[in-house]
């Protein structure tokens, strides 16, 4: 009968036995001692201490993600349960190869169950793409498949991160393969992203920071997809250090609520395209919803005063009382008999600026980015930077700060799960919270006890 497990083949760092040994004696940590690179897996089948042998695999992992009681990937790890999941099939077709063997012939040699069982492994692992064309084809597909579950704006966006690596491969790579990503790749890639690469938005090359990281993410979630069916064995995507940075401190521009009642309020009649456009801005900054939730309005969602729909991002229920702030949000539905206007989100964009530059919206705010070690402030007047995103930022400020809705009942109505990300709405107001602490009681006051009469 044989026995099976999966052991890595370098799991730790070089020269570090003898302190391995050492800290597992002790019961210390040994986590800075494995290996920091991809290590492939190895299938090893026993029969005695005599009669074993390796099978190798195509799969690798980084140490520090693998559970080495169970001898899996760790759940947490990206990845995780496609990973195991081909663990366990490998498993089970090679239990199912040496039964098959066994009763074919119950006198097999040991040598010959050896050679059979490696030839049936190599021949059954994932397939390479040695072709360098083959990235972007499987890309292609990728996008192709997404286009039934992604708005039509989140698959722009794929287009472009993939039109964008394939500039980059071109120039800087004779042969580009799934196997040709690494951490070196992704370190010059970032830099190609801020520095050179051509922006169609600037007069200048390169992306601020914010930017390349969704670029980033994106090639991340394509390399999990495609290594999630197979298309390659490349883990890379696992590695905590395949990100970009993100400043979580970006100056966020919104509408105080005199500014929205002043764009709401504003005679635009005798410009009806600029009208049609402030509704639908209006009405998501009473409603606090994505585009894709807004363009996606059917009368059938509306239940008396109360929109209900499954959010396009999220797929979960929304529910949105049309009352109170929230009121003219079903005056405009109203006012077009319930169906919104219809506008690409670009042309939206121009149009937005020009009916807050006809209402006047002319307060100078200051936007700060971040271009690798570059900071980079813009100073324009509100017209010039609003946009649609601008209506769902200002839904969420005038709730939280103004109106003191709480945060749970706010990302209700948004559809947010982090609260960090609302958190950077609340605007710090410090006389505000020394004078709620004062009224919280000290515990070294003491206590009166009221007897009732």
């Amino acid at each position: 009968m044989a026995n099976y497990s999966f052991v890595l083949r370098t799991p730790y760092k070089k020269g570090v036995m003898e302190e391995l040994k050492e800290r597992k004696k002790e019961k210390r940590d040994i986590k800075s001692l494995l290996n920091p690179e991809q290590t492939p897996v190895l299938l090893f089948v026993s029969f005695d201490r005599k009669h074993r042998f390796k099978c190798k695999t195509d799969l690798q992992v980084f140490p520090v993600h693998w559970d080495f009681t169970r001898q899996q990937l760790k759940w947490q790890a990206p990845g995780a349960q496609a990973f195991n999941q081909r663990l366990g099939n490998l498993l089970r077709d090679v239990q199912g190869e040496y039964n098959h063997l066994m009763n074919e012939n119950s006198l097999i040699s040991f040598e010959e169950i050896r050679m059979n069982i490696q030839e049936f492994v190599s021949d059954n692992q994932a397939p390479k793409f040695n072709d360098e064309n083959s990235f972007f084809l499987v890309y292609d597909e990728f996008i192709r498949r997404k286009k039934n579950e992604l708005s039509h704006r989140t698959i722009q966006k794929f287009e472009t991160s993939k039109n964008l690596l394939k500039k980059y491969t071109e120039r800087y790579y004779r042969r580009f393969t799934f196997e040709t990503i690494d951490l070196d790749f992704i370190d010059a890639y970032k830099h190609y992203l801020q520095y050179e690469a051509k922006n169609q938005k600037s007069e200048e090359s390169g992306f601020r920071d914010d930017t390349v990281a969704k670029y980033i993410e994106n090639l991340k979630n394509f390399l999990k997809w495609s290594y999630e069916r197979r298309k390659h064995s490349n883990t890379i995507f696992q590695h905590s250090e395949f990100r970009a940075k993100r400043d979580s401190n970006l100056d966020i521009v919104t509408l105080s609520l005199q500014e929205l009642r002043t764009l709401y309020n504003k005679d635009l009649s005798e410009h009806e395209s600029l009208e049609r456009v402030r509704d639908i801005f209006c009405f998501g900054a009473f409603t606090g919803q994505r585009w894709s939730d807004i363009s996606a309005f059917k009368k059938e969602d509306l239940d008396s005063d109360t929109w209900i729909f499954k959010a396009y991002k999220t797929k979960k229920e929304t529910i949105i009382p049309l009352v109170g702030y929230a009121a003219p949000a079903l005056d405009i539905l109203k006012k077009y008999d319930y169906k919104l206007p219809e506008i690409s989100n670009q042309k939206f964009n121009d149009y937005i600026k020009l009916a807050a530059e006809k209402a006047e919206l002319n307060r100078t705010v200051k936007i700060t980015r971040y271009q690798g070690t570059q900071k980079i402030e813009i100073v324009k007047p509100l017209h010039k930077a609003i946009s649609s995103h601008m209506a769902r930022r200002t839904c969420v400020s005038i709730l939280l700060n103004i109106y003191k809705m709480p945060v749970n009942q706010v990302m209700e109505i948004t559809g947010h799960t982090d609260y960090k990300t609302l958190k950077r709405y609340i605007d710090e107001d410090k006389q505000a919270l020394r004078q709620n602490l004062e009224q919280t009681k000290s515990i070294n006051e003491v206590l009166k006890v009221v007897k009732s009469a």
